[in-house]
């Protein structure tokens, strides 16, 4: 395997880096110095600077995102026909109060779904900054049409503001 080959395999095994030189904020000499590369240090730098130019290359498209985001206050847990679910439980939009106001549900959990081009990069950027702002994801799944993010209730409106922000720096 070339130096290259092995720096490249070594940043995929670190993820936080990957995204780092995607972002273009690594200091290339102090990166090579981290990895676990056998090699002179000025030319793994220079591999991790080749690298990160192909990311740029690759990930500039230039197709923004067309998406629809909602929140659903009214949701509980259920057994089939969700709106997500996991090994056979899951949690469905509430059809419960008959004022048409959203039903309350025991653990004050709300649902952000998202539709439209979507994808599991998407949700990963999602939680990610969800998670910088210290707002707790209970649950969350993705389609290639779908996507939906569960956070406590109060945390909402925030949620889907976080978003709309990821969605329109992608």
């Amino acid at each position: 395997m070339s130096l290259a080959a092995e720096t490249r395999e070594a940043v995929r095994n670190r993820p936080v880096l990957f995204e780092a030189l995607r972002a273009g904020v690594v200091n290339y000499t102090a990166a090579a110095d981290s990895l676990d590369v056998d090699g002179d240090r000025e030319a793994i730098a220079t591999a991790l600077r080749r690298f990160a130019a192909d990311l740029d290359s690759d990930d500039a498209t230039g197709d923004e995102r067309s998406i629809t985001v909602r929140l659903h206050s009214a949701i509980e847990i259920v057994d089939t026909e969700a709106l997500l679910a996991v090994d056979g439980a899951g949690l469905a939009i509430s059809n419960d109060a008959s004022d048409g106001s959203p039903a309350i549900d025991a653990d004050g959990q709300t649902a952000v779904r998202v539709s439209g081009d979507v994808d599991a990069q998407l949700l990963s950027a999602v939680v990610a900054r969800l998670r910088v702002a210290e707002i707790p994801v209970d649950a969350a799944g993705s389609t290639s049409e779908a996507m939906v993010v569960i956070v406590p209730r109060r945390d909402g409106p925030t949620a889907v503001q976080l978003i709309e922000a990821v969605v329109a720096s992608t």
